[in-house]
């Protein structure tokens, strides 16, 4: 099977990551080609509320894994994020016509349908209907009842909806710079398919996507996904916190928690750290364990909301997996340990792009697993298209013919 090459970019509340990878359908591998980021004040929580900035960033981004990949990306696969994403859980329910009684993928879809069939307020939309569970005349846990025989076809679906204007700006936002939707999915979802592996969520787990305004929650049940919460709080805050009480600019403050801060005691805590005013002259210092105390407090508050979200969803004691982190904010030094301190009757731990081919290991790493998942969910889980040509030569010049025409 020719291989697909498609364009994953992850539209986040402080940078936009374009990745540009092939596809390969049998080996199920992302082979990455290009990757691009960009700095964007265009959105706040995950939702844009201002179009130019984020188209700009947006631009950039797809710009630079073009040049790196050689490739001209015509459509993207995004993800749309904020706290409007809400999940349901909601049944659907099918006669079978057939004297054969064997079960069609058109009944499939039909009963599907059925599920999608709620009444939704004029500025909602449904973004995914992820079916979890089948149930064939009284037979439950039915994978796929394609084949089987019954008078009787029931599914359990998780709907999952957004608001339309936000869906919208953003879609505008990425139009603007000349390329296509190819299809947007719920932020929460892409990186489960990049971190998580199939064992873990059938075991059950919780991946925690740490971005730098939201934190996004999936919640794994017996293979199935359960649950998806969202938090408006993100590893910004702790970047802020610094900034003000260390009197420095976000940039300085977001250097020194990169390199010197830590979510857990360590044990350099008499070194200091040197740094620029927020003038960019003056010089200051300050002792590492007043940095830590600062990040400790913020990483303390955020995991509390963690802790809660996945108390709220039900599934608390259903999860022996453990929980899987991703993100940028997954990469802050000690954020794994802080978590399982806190909840020490799980397993922690920072999720790696599986199934993916870097030129190196850092094109691997937590914070392009969004781009990089959302190549991914859409080639196994939906139709896609090819999006790009290949780099040879008649490739290029056919994407210039279909350009000029």
């Amino acid at each position: 099977m020719k291989e697909k090459i498609l364009c994953g970019l992850d539209v986040g509340s402080s940078k936009v990551y374009a990745v540009i990878a092939e596809f390969s359908q049998e080996e199920k591998i992302v082979k990455i080609l290009g990757i691009g980021e960009a700095g964007c004040e265009g959105l706040k929580n995950g939702v844009v509320v201002n179009i130019d900035n984020t188209s700009c960033a947006v631009s950039r981004a797809i710009e630079e894994a073009e040049k790196e990949a050689q490739v001209k990306v015509k459509d993207v696969i995004v993800n749309v994020n904020g706290h409007h994403i809400e999940g349901n859980l909601q049944q659907g329910a099918t006669k079978v016509p057939r004297s054969d009684r064997e079960i069609t993928q058109e009944d499939v879809e039909r009963v599907i349908s059925s599920a999608r069939a709620v009444p939704l307020a004029s500025d909602k939309q449904i973004i995914h209907a992820i079916p979890l569970d089948f149930k064939v005349d009284t037979q439950k846990g039915v994978d796929n009842p394609v084949g089987m025989e019954g008078n009787h076809l029931e599914v359990e679906v998780l709907l999952i909806t957004g608001d339309s204007a936000p869906v919208n700006n953003l879609n505008k936002s990425i139009t603007r710079t000349g390329v296509g939707i190819q299809s947007i999915t719920a932020s929460v979802l892409a990186p489960a398919s990049a971190v998580i592996t199939k064992e873990e969520k059938e075991l059950g787990c919780v991946l925690v996507d740490v971005g730098a305004q939201t934190v996004n929650l999936a919640v794994y049940v017996e293979g199935s996904l359960c649950y998806i919460g969202h938090i408006d709080f993100g590893s910004a805050y702790i970047t802020r916190d610094l900034a003000h009480l260390l009197r420095t600019s976000f940039a300085e403050a977001k250097r020194i928690k990169e390199t010197y801060g830590s979510a857990v005691k360590e044990n350099r805590l008499d070194d200091e750290v040197s740094y620029q005013g927020i003038d960019g002259h003056t010089k200051y210092t300050a002792p590492i364990e007043k940095i830590n105390r600062i990040i400790e407090s913020r990483v303390d508050e955020m995991i509390d909301f963690i802790e809660d979200a996945i108390i709220q969803s039900g599934f608390r004691q259903m999860i022996p997996g453990g929980i899987v982190l991703s993100g940028g904010g997954a990469q802050l030094n000690g954020m794994e340990r802080a978590l399982s301190k806190r909840m020490d009757d799980l397993d922690v731990r920072v999720g790696k792009c599986r199934g993916v081919k870097g030129k190196n290991e850092s094109e691997t790493k937590a914070e392009y697993s969004t781009a990089i998942g959302l190549i991914k969910f859409a080639a196994e889980e939906q139709d896609v298209i090819e999006i790009a040509g290949g780099r040879g030569f008649f490739d290029k010049l056919k994407i210039l013919i279909e350009e000029l025409f």
